[in-house]
């Protein structure tokens, strides 16, 4: 799932809110609160940062974010390299210099 595929909708000082994406496995609409080191993390992968529309509590988006890509579901595996990925300096340093 691609930083496109995540809705961020943060408040205007853009420390807190929430994000939300459709699982690309059961295909649900899936809505998380987002704290200020969530928002950057987002915000340093790639996902674009919009104003905070908070939903009423409890009710998640009904839509699925445009572009939704069809490729493979993130898997345990995936999140297990992602996890080492973020500890090793060099292969971040390496990841976000290949961006442009």
């Amino acid at each position: 799932m691609g930083p496109e595929s995540i809705l961020l909708s943060v408040d205007r000082l853009g420390e807190e809110g929430f994000y939300s994406f459709v699982c690309p496995v059961c295909l649900e609409d899936v809505q998380k609160q987002a704290d200020r080191k969530i928002v950057a993390l987002l915000v340093s992968a790639g996902v674009a940062m919009g104003e905070e529309t908070a939903p009423a509590a409890g009710v998640l988006l009904q839509e699925a974010p445009a572009g939704v890509p069809d490729a493979p579901a993130f898997t345990l595996d995936d999140l297990i390299h992602f996890h080492y990925m973020l500890d090793d300096d060099e292969a971040l340093h390496a990841f976000f210099s290949d961006r442009g």
